[in-house]
């Protein structure tokens, strides 16, 4: 039996409610139903134990984004580690009824809805028992202090928390972009970037989408790969220079029936980077200064006036994977024969077991990896059935992509067995267009980035 009422105090609304258990206990909760981002309230619990001796324990567990804080904990080991509170008694006072509060603190970018739940657990005639609270919505009010761009979902703060913390440990890596110059006598937008890696030493790509009208060209990429397709380019670095900053350049290029207008020149791009082997991302910052040439100091200068928020990004390039369907070898490679199942293996040269508990699609896997892709249409079919009479060593498992039912088999961490297996399907059926698709996380990505975050070679 519950019963629920709400008590205004002082212009403040509270809800305090009552849980009444067969075992005779009754536990009340008091706390107001709002909390500010960046303060703190107070939480009162009251339970009525009767008769009750030995050892108790109420737990309530915390979203990421609040702490928690002893206030009176009635002679009890107050504890807060792993976003769980606790009061722990080895033996309940005397008392038929316990009183007891604590602070929780919300975190002041916080925003958003939860439901704060808990348990008193006891021990009863040598038995373990437990109630559970009704829950209680706690509604999150954001804080006036915080810029709202800075507003995180309570639901979501866990991911961005970890995010920020891995981001903290690359430093300051942005990419800051020099407004486009239009070199009149070239007949082309000159554009000039300035990557800041500070911690960051491996991987990391450039990618900027071009106006319709222009085609880019490399300039400087300082070491890395300059590539432009389908009006993006960008710069692919497996180790980056060893200067702690660094400009790269290209040019774009009009077609010759397009109007130059230098003032409507606008970019997008993203700088993406490789720590703790996740991928963060941040949009490219434009400004209107020269960028190229400049001290330690002066970039410094720019830089604390820039403040950017990195994303994490399961893959490293949304785009579909490329085909990489030349002839070759006509050896099959040696690849273990997981089959989608069984134990799998990351060694090189290994296939690795795909977990895939919804029949016939394809379930994602950690890491970069290759697939063999065998056919593709835009209806679905029984992948077991339909490519039965081929006798594959492989399940043949399907995926929805860029409105196409993929079909695709194996899985390998060595471009050059997923290479070998193309051959050996080309040589042992009739399936003569089977290509090599990549994926990082379960996403595609082309076979290019592939090759170049496994530091692997291309095989023809």
């Amino acid at each position: 039996m519950n019963r629920f009422f709400t008590l205004i105090v002082t212009g403040i609304s509270f809800i305090a409610f009552s849980s009444f258990f067969q075992s005779g206990i009754i536990i009340n909760v008091d706390m107001p139903d709002v909390i500010e981002a960046g303060t703190e309230i107070t939480v009162n619990v009251t339970i009525n134990k009767g008769k009750l001796t030995g050892f108790a324990r109420f737990q309530q567990e915390l979203p990421y984004g609040f702490t928690a804080m002893a206030e009176n904990s009635a002679n009890a080991d107050f504890s807060f580690q792993d976003q769980k509170l606790r009061l722990i008694w080895l033996r309940v006072p005397e008392d038929d009824e316990i009183s007891f509060s604590y602070k929780i603190v919300a975190n002041e970018r916080l925003t958003g809805k939860i439901d704060l739940d808990g348990r008193f657990s006891y021990i009863d005639n040598n038995e373990r028992k437990s109630a559970d609270l009704q829950p209680k919505l706690l509604a999150i009010n954001p804080s006036p202090n915080v810029n709202p761009a800075m507003l995180v979902d309570v639901n979501d703060y866990a991911k961005t928390a970890s995010i920020e913390a891995i981001a903290a440990k690359a430093g300051r890596a942005v990419a800051l972009r020099q407004q486009p110059a239009w070199m009149e006598e070239d007949k082309m937008f000159l554009v000039t970037l300035l990557v800041n890696k500070d911690a960051i030493q491996k991987f990391a790509k450039i990618e900027e989408t071009v106006p319709s009208g222009y085609t880019a060209a490399n300039v400087d990429s300082k070491g890395g790969i300059f590539t432009y397709k389908d009006q993006v380019a960008k710069f692919i670095w497996m180790d980056l220079p060893a200067d702690p900053y660094f400009t790269v350049t290209y040019k774009l290029i009009p077609e010759e029936d397009v109007t130059v207008d230098p003032s409507s020149m606008h970019l997008a791009g993203v700088f993406s980077y490789m720590i703790n082997d996740r991928t963060l991302s941040s949009a490219i910052v434009e400004r209107n200064e020269t960028l190229a040439g400049l001290s330690s100091d002066q970039v410094n200068a720019i830089l604390n006036g820039v403040t950017v928020q990195a994303t994490e990004q399961p893959v490293l390039i949304a785009a579909a994977g490329t085909t990489a369907s030349q002839s070759g070898s006509k050896t099959p490679g040696s690849t273990a024969s997981s089959k989608t199942s069984g134990s799998s293996s990351t060694s090189p040269g290994k296939t690795v077991a795909v977990a895939n508990d919804s029949g016939d699609m394809l379930a994602p896997e950690s890491g970069i990896y290759y697939r063999v892709q065998i056919a593709a249409g835009h209806k679905p079919v029984n992948s077991q059935r339909y490519f039965r009479r081929y006798r594959l060593e492989y399940s043949v498992l399907k995926e929805q992509h860029e409105g196409w039912f993929k079909y695709s088999v194996g899985s390998f961490t060595e471009y050059r067995d997923a290479r070998d297996y193309r051959v050996h399907l080309g040589n042992t059926s009739t399936l003569n267009d089977a290509f090599i698709a990549a994926y990082n996380n379960g996403k595609r990505i082309t076979v290019q980035d592939a090759l170049m975050a496994l530091n692997q070679k291309w095989y023809k």
